[in-house]
């Protein structure tokens, strides 16, 4: 009953404190405006209305963009105090939302509160969103999600910002199926950032190795702008037990290059032959082989190996499609080997009419 009593006595003696101050505003919105405006300032007054002097013990702010000038003289009975409340935009496109915290003499405290909109100005979105046609800006148009493990996800965002003083309402077009694309609000306001969320869930589908794809921006009136997306896949073998990894296939090759010599970029398609053997215990699956080189063509007759067998790949070169001096690229063998998942075979030679 004591502590009860105590309690009580506790609650009344705070809400008597909070009675002794009638704040006029606790929240300030300021609405859209330019940062080449400069900052901007908002005033909170307080009227005392207890029996003694009161005084602001200190205000502390949630940024160092919000700064508050305030006075420590006493204010009297019936008397009103002023806290002015300075927001700098520099550098700060978008919306915003600061707090700050009073303490006065009686204990009582107050949460202070300013919010709008900052309309970046050109040498700040050029810094900060320098991907831009029409209103709508970027910070980068390609999205890189990394490695990604099949049967996994991985999530990326992709901040758009609205330059415009009308609201704006993108669409995405051209999304693969193996990429989700969601965002909270399907509007972006005017100075104001929309938050797109990009998921990328790997399905039976989706090739493996390195992945290079796109997807269009589109807001009506403006012309589109690209997106590029980047990735890895690969697969997981996390879940093996030790048996199926003992168990598992094992791959080899009779090479580790391919020398397609002294050409001539005018010359004939030139052949090459890489031998591909299983020498693990189980079936051997070939879930891709790829170069990023151009002028190359890859022909496999076979998807899948036996233990212990083997099997050609005729990889073709077209000297046409070369116009470097060096011919220094990378074939990429990708199989369900644990131990070995990815292969990789070097490709060479040297153009003589360079």
């Amino acid at each position: 009953m004591k502590h009860l009593l105590t309690t009580l006595l506790a609650a009344v003696a705070i809400m008597s404190a909070d009675a002794q101050t009638r704040w006029l505003e606790t929240e300030h919105d300021f609405g859209a405006f330019n940062e080449d405006d400069g900052k901007v300032s908002t005033e909170f007054k307080f009227i005392n209305e207890s029996d003694t002097p009161l005084t602001i013990d200190h205000v502390r702010s949630s940024c160092g963009c919000t700064v508050p000038q305030y006075s420590k003289a006493p204010v009297n009975r019936g008397d009103t105090a002023a806290i002015t409340v300075v927001y700098n935009p520099t550098g700060r496109p978008g919306r915003f939302s600061k707090s700050l915290m009073v303490k006065l003499s009686n204990d009582s405290t107050e949460k202070l509160l300013i919010k709008g909109v900052v309309i970046g100005a050109q040498n700040t979105l050029r810094s900060r969103f320098p991907v831009a046609d029409g209103p709508i800006r970027l910070r980068g148009n390609m999205v890189t999600f990394g490695a990604v493990k099949t049967g996994k996800i991985k999530s990326q965002f992709v901040e758009v910002y609205n330059s415009s003083r009308s609201p704006v309402v993108p669409k995405w077009t051209g999304i693969p199926s193996y990429l989700r694309v969601t965002a909270a609000h399907d509007t972006v306001q005017p100075g104001e950032q929309g938050v797109y969320s990009f998921v990328l869930a790997p399905t039976k589908s989706t090739p493996y190795g390195i992945l290079t794809d796109s997807l269009t921006l589109n807001v009506p009136g403006e012309a589109p702008l690209k997106i590029e997306i980047a990735a890895i896949i690969e697969e997981d073998f996390s879940g093996m037990t030790e048996k199926q990894l003992a168990d598992a296939p094992a791959i080899t090759t009779d090479t580790d290059m391919l020398d397609y010599g002294d050409f001539s970029t005018s010359g004939e398609p030139i052949t090459r032959q890489l031998r591909i053997t299983n020498t693990g215990k189980s079936e051997l699956i070939i879930r891709r082989i790829h170069t990023s080189e151009p002028g190359f063509s890859v022909k496999a007759p076979f998807s899948k190996l036996k233990k212990g067998k083997s099997g050609t790949v005729t990889v073709t070169f077209d000297p046409k499609s070369f116009s470097a001096p060096l011919l220094n690229s990378r074939l990429q063998i990708i199989a369900n080997d644990p131990s070995r998942p990815l292969t990789t075979i070097r490709l060479v030679g040297i153009p003589h009419d360079f």
